[in-house]
Order: structure tokens, then sequence, then C-alpha cells
């Protein structure tokens, strides 16, 4: 992760999918890079879990091509829009439609250079699959990280799911 000096221009990222058709730009740093191991992220990927770079309203970000969309229902209720490659299927976003709308979630794997956004966190852990073992000593939560969000967003999500 790059850290931008103080009057400096914020770091750049960019990547797109497999097939190169769509591809994206984003400025800023990252507030947490999360492992998700939630049931939807899982299809989503058709992995174990997916590894989500979250950025809060980047100063940039733009997309050039022609992703497809296709609208979940995340565990609140509330719609995740599943942002892909319609030609090769690549997941590049998840956005919150409702819950956390001001943040921007891009699946590290379609980055240029992944490497550079270490996982701080594990989400959704309780459906992790059982044979995962955690690889790096970061906090890790029985569901969503309450703390990486505010309290009106919580609240938010909290009366969706009617609690």
């Amino acid at each position: 992760m790059t850290i931008a000096k103080e009057g400096s221009s914020p770091p750049v990222h960019e990547g797109g999918c497999l097939c190169g058709a769509v591809r994206f730009r984003i400025a800023g740093d990252p507030v947490s890079v999360a492992i998700c191991h939630c049931t939807n992220c899982q299809r989503n990927t058709g992995s174990a879990f997916s590894v989500n770079v979250i950025f809060y309203k980047p100063e940039e970000y733009t997309i050039h091509g022609e992703p497809a969309i296709y609208d979940d229902v995340g565990d609140t209720g509330n719609i995740v829009r599943r942002v892909f490659c319609g030609t090769c299927g690549t997941p590049i976003e998840s956005r919150s439609v409702f819950s956390a709308a001001d943040y921007t979630v891009i699946k590290s794997g379609c980055f240029d250079n992944p490497s550079a956004f270490a996982p701080d966190s594990e989400v959704y852990c309780v459906t992790a699959m059982p044979w995962w073992l955690q690889g790096i000593a970061v906090p890790r939560y029985e569901r969503f990280n309450t703390a990486s969000i505010s309290a009106e967003e919580d609240a938010a999500a909290k009366a969706a799911a009617g609690s």
C-alpha cells in the first residue's frame, strides 16, 4: 500500500479484467483490505473467500469499458451490486448500494499490482471454510466489522435487517 505524503498527489492504482475489456483507475489509499468469507463472496469469486480493497470516497474512480452488473442481496437485506466483466466474468467491484454507499470495494486480484494490498482483517469468519487456516495475524470477526463503518451506516444496516 502506498501512502501519499502531505501535499502530494494521492497514489493511483490501476487494474482490469482477465480479457482487458474492462479497466479501472482509482486514486487514494484504501481504508482497509479485508478477506471476506461470506457465502455470497464465495460464490461471486468461485473461491473460499474474496480479498476486498476498500476505499472511502476515493478522489478519483473511473471504469473504462462496459462492465456487467448483477444486483445481489447481502445479509442485511440491502443490495450489493456486483460489477464484473461481461465477457470474461472477472469480478471487479462490490457496491453496497444502501448500507455503505460511500465506499468503493475493489477485488484485489484485478489490480495490476495486487501484492500492494495486504489484508488487515477477515470478516464473516462464521462461514469460512473449515480447512482455512489464518495465514497472517489480523483481527478476525464472526460477521461484519462494524468498527470500519460509521455509526450512521451501522444503524442503517441494522434497521434494514430489522434489528
